[in-house]
């Protein structure tokens, strides 16, 4: 038999048999066992002769060469395309990742080198089924790395995100890549972009389908994957360039905020928003971007309600909505916020509306008893008096109900209700001279001797034992025992 090459004759001109007899054989590449198999899928003896014994020497030389082989395209062939038998033939598809895993004890060689992108996928499927330190390096790279290969780049993100810590970890994994990417193209920052910009498309669709944690800084991770590598090949000089990288990372900002509710109200997340305003001219975004932008605004609006309700104020996420929009179109927006959610706390909704903050400082506890203080000289005189009103609500009650019962019917409720008022006001000036320690010393008409202490003499000559005309108002001692003097009584 002669060992013609099926890139020239194509699937169909390789019969069953031959290609049975070709899959089976020991003797030719790897590319060749590639069409054998092709041909052996098309023609749909696959997987029904899969018991055949030239199909059962294909696999083991397939397997034998990804785990041995010497050539790194070879092998890398190798591994895809027994992937590709494991899917055809679904029983041994368990089977065959567990006899490729001696291949990925170390680094394969890197996924650029097939040319192919069918294969490139079927790579990418083999890493998926593998859990090794060094795949999720790999993997970020050949994400970089891929030109075209949509599927492999869908493939190989997925496998990235299985294999990651959380979503930061896969976004800096990511950026280390892209940034030490250097195409050979007429413009090396357009191709970097458009490659970050269908990398952020797979993102978005991972995000929406995993479970991995946000991590630590994931806003900055995100705005360092694409800001970092074209801070290093410059920006991109094509405008759609420009604008389909905008639209991408704003999407992914929304699909963050919308499956990761820890980072809604982190400014960080935000932040590759001022860097995409500034990529588009920095004074307007184009028009292709308004609804992007406006599932954004909506995003940043209900995280300022989020913290609001917390009583938070964050500036950051005030700058982000101007990065949104404009400023007049920002406070216009915050008033509106604080107009529809009048359960905020006041010194938010004052914020929203004037995009200030209030400097509230904590008056000292010095500061807090002298001006309390002030007060209680009026508290005790109030006391003073509440006690003589309460003396004479007290002999005033009983007569003045019974005579008023009997020549003034009518008068008696609006009375007995009158005199109790004057019982609560006297109890509740009580009570609040009680909180400030405050009580009254001596009793009118009292004859006691005198304190310069405590009392003030009236009239021209002061005798050792003088008359209380008024008392005087003191602080208690923690005891009860009497103690400064807040203001003077009079004795004569």
């Amino acid at each position: 038999m002669t060992d013609q090459s099926p890139t020239d004759l194509g699937p169909a001109a390789v019969s069953s048999a031959d290609a049975l007899v070709r899959f089976g054989s020991a003797e030719i590449s790897e590319r060749d066992r590639q069409a054998a198999l092709t041909a052996l899928i098309t023609a749909k003896v696959l997987p029904k002769q899969a018991g055949d014994e030239r199909v059962a020497a294909g696999r083991m030389h397939l397997l034998r060469q990804a785990r041995t082989g010497v050539d790194p395209t070879e092998r890398l062939l190798a591994i895809a395309e027994s992937i590709r038998l494991g899917q055809v033939v679904r029983r041994w598809s368990e089977e065959i990742a567990k006899e490729l895993a001696p291949a990925f004890e170390s680094e394969i060689p890197p996924m650029r080198m097939l040319s192919d992108a069918d294969d490139r996928l079927n790579l990418a499927r083999a890493c998926t089924q593998m859990a090794v330190p060094w795949l999720p390096t790999y993997l970020a790279r050949s994400v970089a790395e891929e030109e075209a290969g949509e599927k492999a780049r869908t493939q190989a993100v997925a496998a990235l995100l299985a294999r990651s810590a959380n979503l930061s970890q896969a976004m800096n994994l990511l950026a280390d890549s892209f940034e030490v990417l250097r195409p050979m193209t007429e413009a090396p920052s357009d191709t970097v972009a458009r490659r970050i910009t269908r990398t952020l498309s797979v993102l978005r669709e991972g995000l929406l389908e995993s479970e991995l944690e946000a991590g630590d800084e994931l806003g900055n991770a995100l705005h360092r994957l694409v800001s970092g590598p074209l801070a290093i090949v410059g920006r991109p000089v094509d405008e759609k360039v420009q604008t389909d990288l905008s639209r991408e990372s704003l999407l992914t900002v929304h699909d963050i905020v919308r499956t990761r509710l820890s980072v809604v109200i982190a400014p960080e997340t935000y932040r590759v928003v001022t860097y995409c305003r500034k990529l588009c001219g920095g004074s307007s975004w184009p028009d292709e971007l308004k609804k992007p932008l406006e599932r954004l605004i909506t995003d940043v609006s209900e995280a300022l309600v989020l913290l609001g309700r917390q009583g938070q104020c964050d500036q950051g996420l005030l700058v982000q909505l101007e990065a949104l929009t404009n400023p007049a179109r920002a406070r216009a927006l915050a008033r509106e916020i604080s107009a529809r959610h009048p359960e905020l706390p006041e010194g938010v909704r004052d914020w929203l509306e004037t995009g200030r903050q209030r400097v509230v400082r904590e008056a000292s506890s010095a500061a807090v008893e002298t001006v309390a203080a002030r007060a209680d000289e009026s508290i005790g005189l109030a006391l003073q008096a509440a006690r003589e009103v309460r003396s004479l609500r007290d002999s005033l009650r009983e007569p003045l109900k019974s005579s008023l019962e009997i020549f003034e019917p009518a008068l008696a409720p609006l009375t007995m209700n009158l005199l109790d008022r004057v019982q609560v006001v006297a109890v509740q000036i009580e009570q609040a001279a009680a909180l400030r320690g405050l009580d009254l010393y001596g009793t009118p008409g009292e004859e006691i001797d005198v304190s310069q202490k405590y009392f003030t003499v009236v009239g021209a000559v002061p005798r050792q034992r003088m008359v209380i005309r008024q008392p005087a108002v003191v602080r208690k001692r923690a005891d009860g025992s009497i103690g400064d003097v807040v203001t003077k009584g009079l004795v004569e």
